[in-house]
């Protein structure tokens, strides 16, 4: 505990307070403390005299990190730390490690919570303070900051928020915070969702954390739903000299080591893994996929290959532009389709089928087509359609219609989509009601149904207690135990009207079980920072 002022250092403080201008972030930058200590000093010692004196036009100023010279990245790892609260096993020892490998710096947020258990209030603590008995064990003490950091002109750290662990939403009301940067917020909990941008500029994504210390909650209701959720972890952030940057988390193992891409670390070593667990990409929309992400993902050393899943799993993967029912009385649309050489629903599946069993194809990796509702589009076109009326696809619907009335024969489900795509190299999934899991993780639900027939979305099945990896929205999304990858078509569709929240990101999932969101970009080209 820092020694008591005498009465001589409280005046001195004052008297350059005042000289000041009575500002308190001013004295707190001239003594370099936090301006939380300062603000209570002067409740002690001059509150009549501070009460006229309140107010500030800009109270929280951004501290602006330098972007790395020319071909260089900078990188952060960033996380939270609980006041009072031991460091979670070897997590941070691991994280020290990793960092020394990257040479990036480690940046903690300290937030304070059950204060009142040491009688005091529940605000941000901060470097300096002088309350008795709070603060940060040793080994986190060194990496806490209180400040609002902008890594790069559109990444901003908020390390000044305080936000209880209890928080249910922890981003809730900050999806204008930060303008049209990205924001990380210091969070126990593993979150990410997106925020409607322009479609010519990179996706606004909002971040958490996790955390590096260990679980310490009131056992009361609030208290106890946020234990089951509290995650040990962090995030990594990649800078480039053109202010692009790249962020993905990092989720531990239960003895505090982790996988970043191909990187393992554990017990203070960083090793190469033996690829991951599953990739699956999103929605693929083969007809309308952006060039640059096939080729960034499955062209030579790309993601595919560098990540060595052992399975990858498709989403959408045939947009059945030509056979879309909500398109069929547009005449205009058809017209078009006819101009362009898509009116044929045989040839946009003979170029699904050549693009799985060709271009993504690896003999090592398992191809899981999941069942989707552009891939439905068939079989409401065949319950719909008469094939004598539809001359470019009438036999291709016969070959259908026989495998359909077959299946009705025997009692079993039409597989009308497999019949039309007839991969030899994927395993294609013919409904979404039975479970398949890889490590931990359901992976059949494309996320267009959700409970008992009705609408999906990543909050329901966040709801659900089975982790779930999910597509449909193009936007990616992580709450709770549910993600969303987001799309690997072109990020304008022509129906995708105004703003957007669509973002080329994939999903990870690691041996294990943990997870990373991993957002590509297309106007520099890189899916990570190198």
């Amino acid at each position: 505990m820092p020694p008591k002022l005498t009465t001589d250092q409280i005046q001195e403080r004052l008297n350059l307070w005042r000289d000041l201008g009575c500002s308190s972030s001013k004295l707190a930058d001239a003594l370099g403390m936090d301006r939380r200590v300062i603000d209570r000093f002067l409740d002690r010692h001059a509150r009549e005299e501070k009460i006229v004196s309140m107010g500030f036009i800009e109270q929280t100023t951004p501290v602006k990190k330098h972007l790395p010279k020319k071909g260089k990245v900078k990188r952060y790892l960033l996380s939270c730390a609980q006041n009072n609260t031991e460091v979670m096993g070897s997590f941070l020892k691991n994280l020290e490690a990793y960092a020394k490998h990257l040479d990036a710096e480690i940046l903690i947020s300290g937030f304070t919570y059950n204060r009142t258990a040491l009688n005091t209030k529940n605000e941000k603590h901060g470097t300096g303070d002088t309350t008795p008995s709070i603060g940060f064990v040793a080994e986190v003490d060194k990496y806490i900051t209180s400040d609002l950091v902008m890594l790069a002109p559109t990444l901003a750290f908020c390390a000044n928020m305080q936000i209880l662990p209890t928080a249910v939403n922890p981003v809730s009301g900050l999806q204008d915070y930060t303008g049209r940067a990205s924001s990380i917020i210091p969070h126990v909990k593993v979150r990410m969702e997106p925020v409607g941008t322009a479609k010519d500029e990179p996706t606004k994504h909002l971040y958490t954390t996790g955390t590096v210390t260990k679980k310490n909650y009131i056992q009361q209701k609030a208290g106890q739903k946020a234990e089951f959720h509290h995650v040990f972890g962090a995030l990594v952030a990649e800078v480039e000299s053109d202010g692009s940057w790249h962020v993905r988390q990092l989720c531990a193992n239960d003895d505090g080591s982790f996988d970043d891409l191909r990187h393992h670390v554990s017990d203070g070593e960083v090793s190469i893994n033996d690829g991951v667990a599953a990739i699956q990409w999103g929605d693929i929309h083969e007809q309308n996929i952006d060039p640059v992400i096939e080729k960034m993902f499955w062209g030579e050393d790309g993601v595919l290959d560098s990540l060595q899943p052992d399975y990858q799993i498709f989403h959408d993967l045939v947009d059945g532009e030509s056979h879309n029912p909500h398109e069929q009385k547009n005449h205009h649309k058809q017209y078009a389709n006819f101009l362009n050489g898509r009116n044929s629903i045989s040839r946009e599946f003979d170029s699904a089928r050549a693009f799985l069993d060709d271009k993504v194809y690896r003999d090592w990796c398992q191809s899981i087509v999941a069942w989707s509702n552009h891939d439905e589009f068939i079989r409401r076109y065949l319950a719909a359609t008469d094939y004598r009326k539809d001359h470019e696809n009438a036999r291709f619907i016969l070959q259908l219609e026989n495998e359909t009335y077959a299946a009705l024969e025997e009692g079993r489900e039409p597989e009308i989509f497999a019949t039309a795509l007839s991969s030899k190299t994927a395993r294609v999934l013919n409904n979404d009601n039975e479970s398949f899991y890889i490590e931990g993780v359901q992976i059949p639900f494309h996320g267009h149904t959700g409970v008992n027939g009705s609408r999906g979305s990543v909050a329901l099945f966040a709801k659900m207690g089975a982790k779930t990896m999910t597509g449909h929205s193009h936007a990616a999304w992580w709450i709770n135990g549910a993600t969303s990858a987001g799309t690997c078509s072109l990020l304008d569709l022509g129906y995708n009207h105004g703003f957007s929240t669509w973002s080329h990101t994939f999903t990870v999932l690691h041996h294990g079980g943990k997870r990373q969101q991993v957002t590509a970009n297309i106007k520099t080209r890189r899916w990570h920072g190198g």
